[in-house]
């Protein structure tokens, strides 16, 4: 009996040693794993890392984004990146640094901004986000019109500058934009989430007094002789408010009006009968149309009980707010084509809402399409090149051509050489005799072939030149030294 309790007090000692030890063993791990776990992740990345962006999810592993607000709104955003210790990250507008660390927060005036985000390594690898921030003004701040003539300015003498609610206005401020070439001071350098002021010191900015016309649609002003470039300008109140206006260019060459080349948004044929995914231009086919730009459909009417139109966004319904245009019934007065003035509004309808629809019935949409100035822009100037039947002698990428709209004129300038015969064709790296393969068709150059000779880049050269990768300029006995467009 002894011997049994015994026995039974030296096996509960046992038990309880080795509870004791699991339970010194999972203390000794918790305080193992605790002393090894802080509010910094676990870093494997170097100091020669390339930078990489991991967060917010609108800009990892995007190049760019898009953020539309008001001129009352903050823009805020924090970002991480990797390496994060080995990482200075700057804020980045018209060529001034606004900030440094990975959060920024900054009221911007309206305008519209490339807000480049770059993160540079100790070793100087960089990597860089844009973030193309559009902000806009309320409904009765002063503003300049869009005008390309507008906002080309001549140093040294009194210019009128249009716009509306300008009646308030007795001066304006130009701040510099600073071009990648161009050095500018650094700005003090900010603490991480501390943006720096709507007016940094030593920016470069220079005011000057204006003149507002009586009914507020014009400003004059005389600008300083010895300044040119590109600068943003602000309107300030007779109380000292600011107010964005926009981009414009000092210069003291004359302004050349450009010829008109009208840019196709969308062209076919598409009967409406209110379904708005059946024609909608995306925000992103919209991004490049200036705020102010008429807006050209042409419809057709077929016969039908009735015919009516509305324009608006795929987040349709019958309150006004949800409209770029109201409702109204097409009549043999309505104009064809019919505009839509692209203004703030409409801008942020489309931005928020994600596309313009053409909703309605009793109409059929044939094109879309808007009005650009445009001067001549170089597209290949690489020498001079002897033609001789070799397609990969001159060609234009197609991403090279990705810039020129349908409907441009494209010039290719040439000499004659002395050759035993003088023929062009411009056609594409898969070229051929068939009719299909050429933008122009084989012809024989002769003193009567204007110089620079010209062609119009329609729908059907573009398609070529995007499925075949470019545009090529073949044929014999002539010399090319530049082609351009506009």
């Amino acid at each position: 009996m002894k011997q049994n309790i015994y026995q039974a007090g030296k096996r509960s000692l046992k038990m309880t040693v080795k509870w004791l030890g699991m339970a010194f063993f999972i203390l000794h791990s918790s305080f193992f794993i605790s002393s090894c776990t802080s509010q910094d992740p676990f870093i494997t990345a170097g100091p020669d890392d390339t930078p990489r962006f991991l967060a917010p999810s609108s800009i990892e592993g995007s190049v760019q984004t898009s953020v539309s607000q008001t001129r009352e709104d903050v823009f805020a955003m924090d970002i991480v990146v990797t390496p994060a210790k080995y990482t200075t990250v700057e804020w980045i507008a018209d060529g001034h640094v606004l900030g440094t660390g990975v959060s920024f927060s900054k009221q911007f005036e309206a305008g519209d901004y490339e807000l480049t985000i770059r993160a540079t390594t100790q070793a100087g690898k960089e990597a860089y986000r844009t973030v193309r921030l559009s902000v806009k003004a309320l409904a009765d701040d002063p503003a300049i019109n869009n005008k390309e003539k507008n906002r080309w300015l001549n140093p040294g003498n009194v210019i009128t500058i249009e716009g509306s609610n300008l009646s308030g206005v007795r001066a304006l401020v130009f701040t510099p934009v600073i071009e990648p070439e161009q050095e500018e001071q650094p700005l003090p350098e900010s603490r991480a989430g501390e943006g720096l002021d709507t007016q940094p010191v030593g920016d470069g900015s220079f005011q000057v007094p204006c003149q507002p016309a009586a009914d507020g649609n014009s400003v004059t002003v005389t600008l300083p002789e010895g300044v040119e470039g590109r600068f943003r300008m602000s309107a300030v109140s007779e109380n000292g408010e600011r107010f964005g206006c926009g981009l414009v260019t000092i210069t003291t060459e004359e302004y050349v009006e450009g010829d008109v080349v009208e840019v196709a948004l969308w062209e076919g044929s598409q009967a409406i009968d209110w379904n708005a995914d059946l024609l909608k231009l995306t925000a992103e086919q919209l991004a490049d149309v200036p705020v102010g730009t008429e807006i050209k459909v042409y419809y057709s009417v077929p016969e039908a009980e009735y015919h009516s139109m509305r324009v608006t966004t795929p987040w349709w319904g019958d309150n006004p707010e949800d409209n770029i245009v109201a409702q109204f019934d097409i009549t043999a007065e309505t104009p064809n084509p019919y505009i839509i003035v692209y203004d703030d509004h409409c801008k942020a309808l489309v931005d928020e809402r994600g596309a313009m629809s053409f909703v309605g019935f009793g109409y059929t949409i044939e094109k879309i399409a808007y009005d650009v100035q445009v001067g001549e822009t170089t597209l290949w100037e690489e020498g001079t090149v002897t033609i001789d039947w070799n397609a990969d002698l001159l060609k234009v990428t197609s991403e090279q051509m990705a810039d020129v709209p349908v409907g441009a004129t494209i010039y290719i300038y040439y000499d004659m050489i002395d050759a035993e015969y003088h023929s062009m064709r411009v056609t594409t790296p898969w070229w051929g005799d068939n009719p299909e393969d050429n933008l122009v068709p084989q012809f024989d150059i002769t003193e009567d072939t204007p110089k620079p000779y010209e062609f119009t880049y329609d729908q059907n050269c573009k398609a070529l030149v995007d499925e075949r990768g470019a545009m090529s300029v073949v044929g014999f006995g002539y010399s090319v030294s530049k082609i351009t467009f506009k």
